[in-house]
């Protein structure tokens, strides 16, 4: 019985770690600070110039964005 409860806290710990949720955080229409999956797929070597673009477009701080080698790649926007 001690082994089943060792097993379910075990997989409870695995899927409470493996939980990916950068970038679904809202806080209101701004892009600073946050990762963006919407942008689309972004590569690190060809899109990090069209994601800094595309911050410095939505962020009212200015300072751009680059792409992070998370989920295949996603543009994060500086804070």
């Amino acid at each position: 019985m001690a082994s089943v409860k060792v097993f379910s806290f075990a997989l409870f710990l695995v899927l409470l770690f493996s939980v990916d949720v950068e970038g679904y955080v809202l806080e209101g229409n701004s892009k600073c600070c946050n990762t963006h999956p919407e942008f689309g797929k972004c590569d690190p070597i060809s899109d990090n110039r069209r994601c800094n673009q595309w911050c410095l477009q939505g962020c009212d701080n200015k300072k751009g964005g680059f792409c992070k080698r998370i989920n295949g790649g996603q543009c994060h926007c500086y804070c």
